[in-house]
């Protein structure tokens, strides 16, 4: 039995936590936010009142903010209230490092020292475990509309194996009910993110524990499989789907085998032996952001900043990889459009040679 947690809830409503819980929420470029402006006015008052409403059992999440965003794909976005993001960060300073030390060292969305590009760096360190010229497979799979289709008793019954804590627990389930259906979990949010995690945790503990697959990969519901076998790579995706069943999920049927002759398409790049190239798409965005974002700096719409942040961005991106010659294009199209950015085309260098 995996070892839970209790005794929680003095540290998670101890104002010290609420107030670290603050000043995280609104760094990242939240500072000027409307909400964020008018809570620091009575900063202290508004930390006490979130604190008597834990203790009294009266909390409840306010209403997201919904947008739509068109990056990687067109995705319905439901932020959480300034007010709310505060609880969450509480939540996740007490209960977060707990939760995700059930997680394997093979998943690596929204953790500390991970994210997509060490997801791509091991996927590559497996395929140089092959030797040269070996044939081999990816099983290439994700979850069919994972965040609104996550079973809330699933989750919560996971979540329950590691935290025991009564009145904490009450805090989780009106965050994960916050829908006021039986699955689904709001994209935009620090909870959502960790209990997407832990939705997929005893997945990823099938597959490296019980299965004893040795080169598997995960980054929220994506994940990879190589092998030289393709006959085991198809068992795999068919143990994979059972798998999603037991959680209340289904597999994508877009998941598919390819050899991986012409690159693996994850988090961002095509992962080759010894290299790395762009995606298509994210150079396409990135193209369209940049391009977007100087047309609306010279109408006066944007600061200069954000548009020198858009471009760093994408050499920051660009830094990893093969795309010299994609920068190089990029940026000069850019150039054509604002003399100011001309500084910028030094920072090619950092770019390696394709």
């Amino acid at each position: 039995m995996p070892k839970t947690f209790n005794g929680l809830w003095s540290d998670f409503i101890s104002f010290e936590n609420l107030y670290d819980a603050y000043a995280t929420a609104r760094s990242g470029g939240h500072r000027e936010d409307m909400q964020v402006m008018r809570f620091t006015r009575d900063l202290e008052t508004n930390l006490f009142n979130i604190q008597n409403h834990l203790i009294w059992g009266t909390w409840r999440p306010n209403p997201v903010y919904e947008f739509i965003v068109y990056e990687p794909k067109r995705r319905l976005i439901q932020a959480p209230a300034f007010v709310d993001r505060i609880v969450h960060h509480a939540f996740d300073q007490v209960a977060g490092h707990l939760l995700e030390n059930e997680m394997i060292s093979h998943t690596y969305a929204c953790l500390e020292n991970r994210g997509p590009l060490k997801a791509v760096l091991q996927l590559q360190e497996y395929v140089q475990s092959y030797p040269q010229g070996k044939r081999l497979y990816a099983l290439k799979g994700d979850v069919r509309h994972f965040f609104p289709s996550i079973n809330h008793m699933f989750l919560k019954g996971q979540i329950r194996r590691t935290i025991a804590d009564k009145k904490l627990l009450e805090v989780a389930d009106l965050i994960i009910d916050q829908n006021e259906q039986l699955e689904g979990l709001y994209i935009g949010s620090l909870p959502s993110q960790i209990f997407a995690g832990v939705t997929l945790t005893p997945f990823d503990h099938h597959m490296k524990d019980d299965m004893g697959v040795k080169h598997y990969v995960r980054y929220m519901d994506d994940f990879i499989i190589l092998s030289d076998d393709l006959a085991y790579i198809r068992e795999m995706l068919r143990d994979a789907e059972i798998q999603l069943n037991r959680a209340g999920l289904l597999i994508n049927p877009k998941s598919k085998i390819i050899p991986i002759t012409h690159g693996i398409d994850f988090c961002g790049y095509r992962t080759f032996r010894d290299h790395l190239l762009p995606r298509k798409r994210n150079v396409r965005n990135a193209r369209r952001r940049i391009l977007h974002l100087i047309e609306e700096y010279d109408k006066g719409n944007v600061k200069l900043e954000k548009v020198r942040a858009s471009i760093m961005s994408f050499l920051g991106y660009a830094s990893h990889c093969s795309a010299y010659r994609t920068t190089e294009r990029l940026l000069s199209e850019a150039l054509i459009k604002a003399r100011p950015f001309a500084s910028l085309n030094k920072n090619i260098s950092t770019v390696k040679h394709g």
